[in-house]
């Protein structure tokens, strides 16, 4: 005889159980979601008061700056001026930038020619430079091309009046000839 055991002591069915861990799983999620929720707001809250700790330090220092003037303008330590402000503003007005320059005359010196030297004196530029010759071509056809690229560039030529030749010198190689030679700018 074959029998069928029936426990009647379970008090909880298998779909009971189920809904239980999904219940459990939801739970426990939420508690997931509660925590990083609560520890993003406690990273905001220190991050906020760090801000302004930083905000605070700023403005005491802005307020200890004031102060320190105020107590030299007082003491009559600084004396700014009309006067002392137009000087400077002279002077920034008429100063020449020359990485500008020189990163203009790289562009406009050709490739086969090099520049020696750059040397500026009393108001004047002086710009040597070496070329190579081609079969064919004046001395002087290289210096005044030269000079005419340096007449057109703004960027270099606009604190310069007055581009000239300066000297010029031709020099002999095994296979080729080179030109070297100088070149002056006055200031404006």
């Amino acid at each position: 005889m074959n029998f069928i055991k029936i426990n009647l002591n379970q008090t909880v069915s298998k779909a009971q159980k189920d809904f239980i861990e999904q219940e459990q799983k939801r739970w426990y999620i939420f508690s997931f979601v509660c925590v990083l929720f609560v520890s993003t707001i406690i990273w905001l809250f220190f991050i906020n008061s760090r801000m302004q700790y930083v905000i605070d330090e700023r403005n005491n220092t802005i307020d200890r700056i004031i102060a320190d003037t105020a107590k030299l303008k007082s003491s009559g330590q600084i004396n700014l001026s009309k006067k002392d402000i137009n000087n400077l503003y002279k002077v920034e007005s008429k100063r020449i930038f020359w990485t500008e320059k020189l990163i203009a005359l790289s562009k406009i010196t050709p490739d086969d020619m090099a520049i020696t030297k750059i040397e500026f004196k009393g108001k004047k530029l002086y710009i040597s430079a070496i070329s190579n010759i081609g079969s064919g071509e004046k001395e002087f056809t290289v210096v005044e091309n030269f000079m005419k690229k340096i007449d057109l560039n703004n960027e270099f030529n606009k604190d310069f009046k007055d581009i000239k030749f300066d000297f010029l010198d031709k020099e002999k190689t095994k296979n080729d000839e080179l030109l070297k030679f100088k070149v002056e700018a006055k200031l404006r």
